[in-house]
């Protein structure tokens, strides 16, 4: 069954909650909010679904308890960047120093790991304008990413994630659960997806992260509709 998860209402009403457990968004005025839970000790990859308007590590990831850590995939060096939410200071630091500008936009995959179970509330607007496009660049070798607007879907559905890319791409989507990677390559001879041998569409969901690793680079285009 296709899920497809999609918001916007372009009234000027006060804006309503936007829910990836319940895979289902609301908006008004193209503002909202996503809230994605995490458990204490494990491992969560998200993605920031919204802007803030100054989206930077301490605006995006709020309300973590003392000792969480947060994980960030830097393609230069092949690695993550780690950052550890102080319970003294009540900052997140990258070692001694302070990291709460660290930059953190829409589109980019992130790893949580939090000391106490907690809600992530993802606050702004939304990135692609009502009847508009946005383009997320995503660059060749394993980059950590996330859909630029509010959707949860299929990735195939070109009404909402629309995500193309070329025969061998892979995509890899980390389950929680099993605190493993589950992954999805892009047959360059049927252009489908599949899992192992079975033909399998990955179905992302609201403010989740996952990991692309295309050899070319790929513009990832989505559309916003007004209905």
């Amino acid at each position: 069954m296709k899920t497809k998860t999609l918001l916007i209402a372009a009234a000027a009403l006060a804006a309503m909650v936007i829910s990836s457990e319940a895979q289902t968004v609301f908006s008004a005025n193209v503002v909202g909010y996503v809230n994605v839970p995490a458990q204490a000790g494990v491992f969560t990859m998200m993605a920031n679904p919204l802007t803030t308007g100054s989206d930077v590590l301490s605006n995006v990831v709020k309300g973590v308890s003392g000792g969480s850590t947060v994980q960030i995939w830097n393609s230069v060096t092949g690695g993550f960047d780690l950052f550890t939410f102080s319970a003294l200071t009540h900052t997140w630091k990258q070692g001694a120093a302070n990291a709460d500008n660290t930059p953190l936009s829409p589109g980019v995959g992130f790893f949580v790991n939090p000391g106490l179970n907690f809600t992530n509330t993802f606050v702004g607007s939304v990135v692609t304008p009502v009847g508009g496009s946005s383009t997320n660049t995503v660059g060749t070798g394993f980059q950590a990413v996330g859909s630029l607007t509010p959707y949860g879907d299929v990735v195939t559905n070109g009404a909402t994630i629309n995500l193309q890319v070329a025969g061998g791409t892979t995509l890899q989507q980390w389950d929680p659960v099993n605190q493993t990677f589950n992954l999805f390559t892009f047959s360059a001879l049927s252009h489908v997806w599949k899992q192992g041998a079975t033909v399998t569409n990955p179905v992302v969901r609201v403010g989740e992260g996952f990991f692309i690793n295309s050899a070319s680079t790929v513009n990832w285009t989505q559309s916003l509709t007004n209905n």
